[in-house]
């Protein structure tokens, strides 16, 4: 059983992580689209020195991202629930 006071810290890493691989796969199809990188960091938020770096990924490293993030996006969630009956409750919504 998880205490219940760490719930929330996890939940909220949880969360802020997975909008930082959001706003990461944003600014790769931005890029993909030809669009300024300045342009890109003002809208998503990103650093320009962020953006830089993801004008250099390819197609194979945008789907190594996503693959990361659902990695990571699992991984997080399973550490929130009680028990098995709870996680296999919320599949079922």
């Amino acid at each position: 059983m998880h205490d219940s006071a760490t719930q929330p810290q996890i939940l909220r890493a949880a969360w802020e992580q997975g909008l930082q691989q959001g706003l990461t796969q944003v600014a790769l199809n931005m890029l993909e689209e030809g669009i300024d990188l300045a342009l890109v960091a003002k809208l998503t938020g990103l650093s320009l020195t962020r953006v830089q770096k993801l004008q250099t990924y390819d197609a194979d490293n945008s789907q190594a991202l996503v693959k990361d993030f659902l990695e990571l996006s699992e991984s997080s969630l399973n550490k929130v629930w009680l028990d098995l009956e709870e996680d296999e409750a919320w599949k079922n919504l």
